[in-house]
């Protein structure tokens, strides 16, 4: 549904010149009272099958600590803030890119720059929908002692956060006059690994480094539709995405694979699947409206692997990822399959009909051989009048094509939607007698020998989904994909203990 979020973006811009009077007053509105359990919620997304990612634990187990005087253990010694101005003394900086780790239910970021020394809040942005910024020179003088906050707002404007703990500005990695994408990032990991340093770019570099968001490394195995997001880059008039493959390791038969334009944004969703077993790479480049290149990522590198995967996962943009309006399934926040706490592959593709589903299931299901195909579909067809007949017709191929090739089917209910938060957030109709059609098609899934209701814990008292469990009244959010997740892998551990016990 990234429609939806396309509209919902230049509905927030018609309103950024109403917003900027309400700045001053901003930092009074009182955080949501559900901030705790988010904040604890947190913590547990890192430790999923033992994954501890230090810096994300870091920042949103700190969240609630003062915004004005910082904690001791946050505090650099005189001597080590001496030691940084020393660094950067004779350092004439163009940017510093900013990049830190997604905030449970943020539509939207804050960023606030303070001067060390004075306190003094020196810079302030409001709508950052990516979970990074540019921040300029002419915004604020680099040359300066500076540090760094940000907090989550909902599509309100209203924080679902504290913010988080201040991090010095000049603490990160260098980029000269001499920086360029050599094409000599790649080690022996699977994937690239994500890291969320401060670039700092020197004035004079023309060619800017592009900084790359994907949780690839995160995930247990590539999404078979990979989402490649970025920190924007100011000026762009669109992006270019190049996808290559390396043969056998062998970087002199290198072979590009895709190739992508896109407008000004910070994601990508790519709708070539990638089934192929090897090793990829791929870049981004930033454009202005002069065709001239402005910054370029380095090359970040993936695996695709088809041996030994036990369980899949088919669906649409629940099953692909994302969350909030605004965060892609790039990031694993909004996957349910990172809550699974068992490797699942991902086979989702957002905007997908059962049909869509159905046709793709030769292609990308087969590659790979999974022992368990978990099948998620249905809230596209009936928001758009599709009946449950014919969901139904194409669930039962779809099942009767995983009993050809020996693959359990597991299906998990469809979902309910909320209209009234779908229309206003953005501003998507819903197709007349849609709850009917659903129940329809929820009873016949409830009649499969391998089902998992995943709708009703979602559902409030009048069965819509849940505004607690989503923002765009059509999408899970955290809570949401964390429920559902929960629910697959206990529902596999305890059902096919034989087939995942050595996963």
């Amino acid at each position: 549904m990234k429609l939806g979020k396309f509209m919902f973006k230049i509905a927030l811009a018609v309103g950024i010149v109403n917003y900027a009077s309400m700045n001053l007053v901003m930092a009074q509105v009182p955080v949501k009272q559900n901030f705790v359990q988010i904040k604890e919620a947190t913590i547990k997304i890192d430790k999923v099958n033992d994954k501890i990612y230090p810096e994300q634990i870091n920042e949103q187990t700190h969240i609630e600590e003062n915004n004005i005087n910082l904690p001791s253990r946050d505090l650099e010694d005189k001597e080590t803030i001496n030691q940084t101005e020393n660094k950067i003394e004779n350092m004439q900086l163009k940017s510093a890119i900013l990049n830190w780790p997604e905030i449970p239910n943020a539509v939207m970021y804050e960023l606030i720059v303070k001067d060390i020394d004075t306190q003094e809040v020196l810079f302030t942005k409001y709508n950052i929908y990516a979970a990074g910024y540019q921040l300029d020179n002419n915004e604020v003088d680099l040359s300066q002692n500076l540090k760094w906050q940000v907090r989550g707002l909902d599509e309100n404007k209203v924080p679902v956060s504290d913010y988080t703990r201040p991090r010095l500005l000049h603490k990160g990695e260098v980029y000269n006059l001499n920086w360029q994408n050599k094409g000599d990032e790649y080690k022996s990991e699977d994937f690239s690994i994500r890291t969320y340093n401060t670039y700092l770019i020197e004035k004079n570099v023309k060619i800017s480094p592009l900084k790359i968001t994907t949780h690839f490394d995160k995930m247990d195995y590539m999404p078979v539709y990979p989402v490649y997001s970025w920190v924007p880059v100011k000026n762009t008039d669109h992006y270019n995405i190049d996808v290559f493959f390396v043969p056998n390791h062998d970087f002199n038969k290198i072979e590009k694979v895709a190739t992508y334009t896109c407008p000004q944004g910070m994601d990508y969703y790519d709708n070539k699947a990638y089934t192929k077993e090897g090793l990829y790479f791929f870049n981004v480049q930033a454009y202005d409206k002069e065709n001239n290149k402005i910054a370029e990522s380095k090359n970040s590198y993936f695996t695709v692997k088809q041996e030994g995967i036990k369980v899949a996962a088919l669906g649409d943009s629940i099953t692909h990822g994302g969350g909030a309006v605004s965060t892609p399934p790039s990031a694993t926040l909004y996957n349910w399959e990172t809550y699974a706490n068992l490797p699942v592959l991902n086979i989702g593709f957002s905007g997908n009909l059962t049909s869509d589903m159905l046709n793709r299931f030769d292609r990308d299901i087969l590659p790979f051989n999974p022992k368990i195909l978990v099948i998620m579909g249905g809230v596209n067809d009936i928001r758009t009048g599709v009946k449950a007949k014919t969901v139904i017709d194409n669930l039962n191929k779809i099942k009767q094509k995983c009993q050809q090739n020996s693959i359990i089917p597991v299906f998990l209910t469809v979902t309910s939607v909320n209209p009234a938060r779908m229309k206003s957030v953005i501003n998507l109709d819903i197709s007349e007698g849609w709850d009917k059609e659903r129940l329809k098609i929820n009873e016949w899934i409830e009649n499969q020998p391998h089902h998992i209701d995943v709708a009703s814990g979602l559902m409030d008292e009048n069965g819509y989904l849940a505004d607690n469990m989503t923002t765009d009244g059509l999408h899970p959010d955290y809570e949401g994909k964390k429920h559902i997740g929960e629910l697959v892998g206990d529902y596999l551990r305890v059902n096919f203990s034989d087939i995942i016990s050595d996963n």
